[in-house]
C-alpha cells in the first residue's frame, strides 16, 4: 500500500512538470529576496515521523563516530550497522520490523505527499540556490536542485515562518556548503521534499527536514540540524552530527495599547503644507492644516462634514499631538515582529509589526482580531507605504479601523480605488488617489495631503 501511494504521488508530479518548467525557468532568472512574495505556509505535519532524526527504508549504515540526537528507525529493512561502535544514538533505535518505525514510514508518506501537493503561492526555482537569500514560502524546482556556497533562509523576524522546497529530482549540497538561518528562522520549519535522492556533501552544514523518495547520503563531516527521512531506500552516514529539531511555539505577541492621538483624534485629514482636492471628495470629520493655510478643492467640489481648521490654534495643537503620537508609535519595541516587502495576501494577528524599509500592499491584507474587540495593530514603516490600485485592508474577527495605526517614515500613497483602514501618520506627504477610500485618518506631519474623489471617514 505504501508504494502504490508513493507512485501515485510521483505520477501526479510528472503531469505538472511541463507547465511548471516554464514558470520555474522564468522566475528563477529574477529571483531575489527583494522581489519574492509567497503565500504563508503551514508547517508539514510529520506525524509519528517527527520523533526520528534518521529514518530509512532498506538500510541505515554508518562509518565513523557519528552522533545522532534523536531516534533512529528502519522499516521494512532490518539492517542498521555502524553503531556501538563507532556511532552513537542519543535516542532509541527502532529496527527489526519494529511497529514504531513502520508507523513512522506511514506518517512520512502522508507528509511527503502533503509537501509535494501544495500549490498556493508557489515560486519557481531552478539550478543552484547558492548565494541567494529567500524569504518564507513555497518553492518548486521541476528537476534537480543544488546548493553551492551559502543559501540564506530569512524569516524576516517571523518566528512562525515556514520554508518548503519541492524538488522534482535530486538534491545535491556541495562540500562545505551551508544553509544559513536568519531573521528568526527555525530548522524545524524548513522542509525539503526530494523527488529522488538527497546528498549532503563533505563538511556541509544543512538545516531542515529532508524527505527523500529514495536515498539520503550524508558525506564525511557533514552536519544536519533537522531530520533525514528516506521513504524507499537507504540512509548512509559518515562521521556526522544529526540533531533532531522540534518546534516550540513562541509566546503570543505582547498586546499593544492604542496610540493616544490627543487632539489629532478629532481630524479625519490633517496636513502641514497644503491640503488639495480634486473631485467630489467627502470627508467625514474635521480637516486641519498647520503651519500652511492653503486648503483648496472644497465647496465645490469636495465636502467636509466637520470643521475646516486652516492655520488656526486647533490645527496647531493637533500637529503637536501628532508629533507625540508618531514618536510613540515609532518608538515601541516590545513584541515587535519583522515584516518586509509586500503584505498582500497575508493575514496578520494583532501586534506590533516593523519594516525597516518600504512596505507595499498588493491585493488584500487581512487584519484578524481573533474575536478581541480591543485588538490593536501597529505598523512601523521605515520609509514609504504604497497601497497599489484596488488593494485593500480587510478587517476580520472584530478588528476595528480605530485600532489600526500606520507610522510611515516618509510618504504614504493609496492607489486608485484602494480601500484602506486605520490611522495613517506620515512623516511627509499622504496621497489618496482617485476613487480610494480611507476608514481612519490621514495625518501628515511635514507635507501635503492630496485627495481626488475620495471618501475619508474618521473612525472612533
Amino acid at each position: 500500500m505504501k508504494k502504490q501511494s508513493e507512485v501515485k504521488c510521483r505520477s501526479v508530479n510528472l503531469t505538472k512538470r511541463v507547465s511548471a518548467f516554464l514558470l520555474g525557468a522564468a522566475v528563477a532568472l529574477c529571483l531575489t529576496a527583494a522581489n519574492v512574495t509567497a503565500a504563508d505556509q503551514l508547517p508539514v505535519n510529520l506525524g509519528s515521523a517527527a520523533n526520528f532524526a534518521v529514518l530509512g527504508a532498506s538500510t541505515v549504515t554508518n562509518t565513523g563516530p557519528t552522533i545522532i540526537n534523536g531516534d533512529l528507525g528502519l522499516w521494512p529493512g532490518t539492517a542498521v550497522t555502524g553503531f556501538y561502535p563507532p556511532g552513537v544514538v542519543n535516542g532509541t533505535i527502532y529496527a527489526l520490523g519494529d511497529t514504531a518505525a513502520r508507523h513512522a514510514q506511514a506518517s512520512l508518506t502522508i507528509a511527503y505527499n502533503d509537501a509535494a501537493g501544495r500549490t498556493v503561492g508557489v515560486v519557481g526555482v531552478a539550478g543552484d540556490l547558492g548565494g541567494q537569500t529567500l524569504g518564507p514560502g513555497l518553492y518548486k524546482s521541476t528537476s534537480t536542485l543544488a546548493i553551492t556556497g551559502d543559501l540564506t533562509l530569512d524569516a524576516n523576524g517571523d518566528p512562525n515562518a515556514v520554508f518548503i522546497f519541492q524538488i522534482g529530482s535530486g538534491l545535491t549540497v556541495s562540500g562545505y556548503s551551508r544553509v544559513v538561518l536568519s531573521g528568526g528562522a527555525k530548522a524545524a520549519n524548513v522542509f525539503w521534499q526530494v523527488g529522488s535522492s538527497a546528498t549532503l556533501g563533505t563538511y556541509s552544514a544543512f538545516k531542515g527536514t529532508v524527505m527523500a523518495y529514495a536515498s539520503i547520503t550524508i558525506a564525511t563531516g557533514a552536519t544536519l540540524d533537522g531530520r533525514a527521512l528516506a521513504q524507499n531506500a537507504a540512509v548512509t552516514l559518515d562521521t556526522n552530527a544529526v540533531t533532531l529539531q522540534t518546534y516550540v511555539a513562541p509566546p503570543p505577541p505582547a498586546a499593544q495599547a492604542p496610540i493616544d492621538l490627543g487632539s489629532a483624534a478629532n481630524f479625519a485629514v490633517l496636513g502641514a503644507s497644503t491640503v488639495t482636492n480634486a473631485g467630489p471628495t467627502i470627508i467625514n470629520g474635521d480637516l486641519g492644516l498647520w503651519p500652511g493655510t492653503s486648503v483648496t478643492g472644497f465647496y465645490p467640489p469636495g465636502e467636509v462634514n466637520g470643521t475646516i481648521h486652516a492655520g488656526d490654534t486647533a490645527a496647531q495643537q493637533a500637529q503637536a499631538s501628532l508629533t507625540i503620537a508618531f514618536n510613540d508609535a515609532a518608538g515601541r519595541t516590545v513584541g515587535v515582529v519583522g515584516v518586509a516587502g509586500d503584505l498582500g495576501g497575508r493575514t496578520l494577528a494583532p501586534g506590533l509589526y516593523k519594516s525597516t524599509s518600504t512596505l507595499a500592499i498588493t491585493g488584500d491584507l487581512t487584519l484578524d482580531a481573533q474575536g478581541d474587540a480591543n485588538a490593536v495593530f501597529i505598523f512601523q514603516i521605515g520609509s514609504a507605504l504604497t497601497v497599489n490600485g484596488y488593494g485593500r485592508v480587510v478587517l476580520s474577527g472584530g478588528a476595528k479601523a480605530a485600532n489600526v495605526f500606520w507610522q510611515v517614515g516618509s510618504s504614504a500613497t493609496m492607489g486608485t480605488h484602494s480601500a484602506f483602514k486605520g490611522t495613517v501618520m506620515a512623516y511627509a506627504s499622504i496621497t489618496i488617489a482617485t476613487g480610494a477610500t480611507l476608514d481612519g485618518r490621514a495625518l501628515a506631519q511635514n507635507a501635503a495631503v492630496t485627495l481626488d474623489t475620495n471618501a475619508v471617514t474618521k473612525q472612533n
